[in-house]
């Protein structure tokens, strides 16, 4: 077969282009669709982290208690510190989120608490949407230099956009978009620096302030940071102590510097699980943690909970399987190192391991992140996959069958990814069909009544000593 052309491949290049621009309006389209119609506060989790953005910038303050007892804001994501409730998020993200929504306080006029939906839709196209439109022109740029095949470019981006469960959470505050953003620039930097040889500071500031970012997103990406510096300090030692750690120390110091601002020590809040200041009774009423029902009160044997994690309800591959490229790709390198790329792919790997058994040791946090679309603890490892990707393609594309599968799989990611667009904060579509085939039981038992009942209310309360109420709330988690 005959050598392309230097006008052909300027040809092909150029259509290659043309259907990347198409695929970044698609999702643009889709996910700014998406956001303007989100229903604000829709999880117990956004919400903690809304409630400590507001009080920041309306009252000065990282305590919630005020804007947690206020109907529609309540959330069970909170701690008791020195009388008052916190947010069990790490404050860092949470504190430029309130920076980001006091600019558009000053500009628009709009409060939170006024116009709430008009606000929080705005702030998320801010840190979320626009951050991941970023990201996926550089992974296009990646691919482009790294991908052999045009198939291969396009179904990796075509995965970037619409095959992850990254695209439903640009709906909603979380750290796991953010996290996923920053490492999509620090290993973008990082494989430029070394399968180009490159020796700008530049490219290291940049591998380490994103590295070390990721990292305060995501605690277990800890690992993700040393890693990545260790790639680096071997491909240029000085450069890496020069560039790459001073940059990196940035975030790390901001982020301990606010934890011990808010919390009085370096520990984030949510690490003192299982401690008083989770296990509390106000006024009578209990913690949720005190007696947590459904999905977090879930004992399952390790066993049970990894398949469950991988290959059942919340599984990764069973969610979202075109990732199952990304072992096999593990498996390749291994084998024959014939790609530049296979040090990060490697990296990705071992990350992925340790993060997953990082999780199968927390027994007491069984419950694959709460009433969520996936397994959302593992989605800032996504980058690495979509670069798993790349050999996989590259080295069996041209088999019909292996054409037919990636295919195949792709959708059926993109099946996923449709079903959890309207609300992340939902179970998954097979978690779902699971309970009601019987195979799956996670909902709390009956209580045991004395006598038969016919209603939800099982006596009226006694109106002789004075006015009475009754209160309806519904828990989302």
């Amino acid at each position: 077969m005959p050598e392309p052309t230097d006008n052909q491949q300027t040809h092909e290049q150029s259509l290659r282009w043309l259907v990347y621009a198409l695929i970044l309006v698609l999702f643009s389209a889709m996910t700014v669709a998406a956001i303007l119609q989100a229903r604000p506060l829709r999880s117990a989790n956004d919400r903690s982290r809304w409630c400590t953005v507001w009080s920041l910038v309306e009252r000065g303050t990282w305590q919630i208690d005020e804007i947690d007892a206020r109907p529609g804001w309540t959330t069970i994501d909170k701690v008791r510190h020195n009388g008052h409730f916190y947010s069990t998020k790490p404050p860092l993200l949470t504190g430029l989120v309130a920076g980001v929504y006091d600019a558009v306080r000053r500009i628009t006029g709009w409060t939170l608490l006024h116009r709430t939906a008009e606000v929080t839709r705005l702030v998320l196209l801010i840190i979320n949407f626009v951050p991941w439109l970023v990201a996926l022109i550089l992974i296009i740029r990646l691919v482009e230099r790294h991908a052999q095949s045009a198939a291969t470019r396009l179904i990796v981006v075509s995965t970037a956009a619409f095959g992850t469960l990254l695209t439903p959470f640009l709906t909603t505050l979380n750290n796991h978009t953010v996290a996923a953003t920053s490492l999509v620039v620090a290993l973008y930097a990082v494989v430029h620096i070394i399968t180009e040889k490159c020796t700008t500071a530049w490219w290291y500031v940049l591998a380490g302030f994103f590295a070390a970012l990721t990292t305060t997103c995501e605690l277990p990406a800890t690992l993700c940071g040393l890693l990545l510096f260790v790639l680096l300090f071997r491909h240029d030692a000085r450069r890496t102590i020069v560039f790459f750690v001073p940059a990196a120390l940035v975030p790390i110091a901001a982020f301990f510097v606010v934890n011990w601002t808010v919390t009085g020590g370096w520990k984030p809040f949510y690490m003192y699980y299982g401690t008083d200041k989770y296990l509390y009774v106000i006024d009578g009423v209990p913690s949720y943690w005190l007696e947590p029902r459904g999905l977090d009160r879930n004992q399952e044997p390790t066993l049970t909970y990894l398949f469950h994690c991988v290959l059942g309800h919340h599984g990764i591959l069973s969610l979202t399987p075109i990732f199952i490229l990304a072992p096999v790709a593990w498996l390749m390198c291994l084998r024959k190192p014939s790609t530049g790329l296979r040090p990060v792919i490697l990296t990705g790997g071992l990350l992925t391991l340790c993060t997953l058994s990082f999780y199968l040791a927390r027994t007491q946090n069984y419950n694959y992140g709460g009433n969520c679309a996936g397994l959302r603890w593992m989605f800032w490892l996504i980058p690495f996959w979509l670069i798993g990707m790349i050999p996989v393609i590259d080295g069996w594309w041209r088999r019909r069958g292996f054409q037919v599968f990636v295919v195949v799989i792709l959708l059926a990611s993109t099946f996923t990814v449709h079903r959890s667009l309207p609300n992340p904060w939902a179970h998954p579509w097979l978690f779902t069909l699971m309970q009601q085939a019987g195979w799956i039981h996670y909902r709390d038992p009956s209580p045991k009544l004395d006598r038969p009942a016919t209603s939800w209310i099982r006596d009226l309360p006694d109106a002789s000593a004075g006015e009475v109420w009754v209160e309806f709330e519904q828990l989302e988690h």
